[in-house]
């Protein structure tokens, strides 16, 4: 068993949250919980915009994260001054936890909204609501400025899903708040968008004989590139997969969008213009400025590879 040194230039991290705390936590707000400890040992003062651009975070990270370490007992304090609680009792932290959720109960007990929306939320996620989920659904409405309506939202968005998690629900949660869908109609219009998205997916898969399998991440970015970019109907799809098995007998989405990326950039949107393009297109001789011929495997590769960098190169 190889010996462990700790150098004398280290920040101390509780216990407790080493085993207890961290291991159901967000790993982005991890980061900033063990930054904003380095920066209590140090005594140094940093704004939320400073520490997300050095851990590589958007601000509303920082904010969320400050504010989940709060709720979780671990730190307390706003504005200018936050105190991180370092005990090492696992008895201490279970009592701030009672003292969170009595606090939360209170509030919930108080507000009839509130109150309806907890029973509501229990018949959405079909299950009775532990204290940890009471306290997310709090802070969805307190931290994150959801109101009872879009939380309800939330949560049937995401049982629709199959997800029922409250850590998964979390993590959407957080995404609505950063792309700002915090009001009702942005809701409606994110699900709309979402559910349309996944009905246009599900639709290309059957016409293209993918049954028995999820699409790979570079097929679900074609996809969605020839929905949201090229803005490509179903149909359209379906007719230019038909002319790439006529074509090469084989299903090949780099084929597919080289047709479909060639009817957008020529305006055509609609079958009758793609049909009478195709009988032109038939015509011309080979090697003609188509753009639609790709010769051979190594062809479709780079195409893919080219497709594909244009993604992997803003992540």
């Amino acid at each position: 068993m190889p010996g462990f040194k700790i150098n004398t230039d280290f920040v101390p991290v509780p216990k407790d949250y080493i085993e207890h705390i961290m291991p159901s936590a967000n790993a982005a707000y991890v980061k900033v919980y063990l930054y904003a400890m380095l920066l209590a040992v140090e005594g140094r003062h940093m704004e939320n915009s400073e520490i997300a651009k050095k851990l590589g975070l958007i601000e509303s990270d920082v904010v969320a994260a400050l504010g989940y370490w709060n709720g979780q007992g671990v730190m307390s304090g706003t504005g200018d001054t936050i105190i991180i609680k370092r005990s090492s009792d696992e008895e201490l932290a279970a009592e701030n936890d009672r003292k969170q959720i009595d606090e939360v109960s209170k509030i919930i007990d108080g507000d009839k909204n509130l109150s309806a929306l907890c029973a509501l939320a229990q018949e959405i996620l079909g299950k009775t609501l532990g204290s940890g989920d009471i306290e997310t659904l709090y802070w969805f409405y307190d931290r994150l400025g959801f109101s009872p309506e879009v939380i309800s939202m939330l949560l049937e968005y995401c049982v629709s899903m199959g997800k029922r998690n409250m850590k998964y629900i979390e993590k959407v949660a957080i995404t609505w708040h950063e792309n700002n869908i915090t009001t009702i109609d942005a809701a409606q219009a994110y699900i709309s968008r979402q559910n349309a998205g996944r009905d246009y997916i599900s639709s290309l898969k059957k016409v293209f004989g993918i049954t028995d399998r999820s699409l790979s991440k570079s097929e679900q970015l074609y996809l969605e590139s020839w929905r949201d970019e090229l803005d490509m109907s179903e149909d359209m799809a379906a007719l230019a997969y038909e002319y790439t098995i006529t074509a090469i007998g084989k299903l090949s989405f780099p084929y597919i969008n080289t047709i479909l990326k060639r009817w957008a950039e020529q305006g055509i949107r609609t079958i009758p213009e793609a049909e009478k393009d195709h009988e032109a297109h038939k015509q011309q001789p080979a090697g003609g400025e188509s753009g639609t011929e790709i010769s051979g495997t190594s062809d479709i590769k780079e195409i893919e590879k080219r497709f594909m960098s244009q993604y992997t190169d803003d992540e």
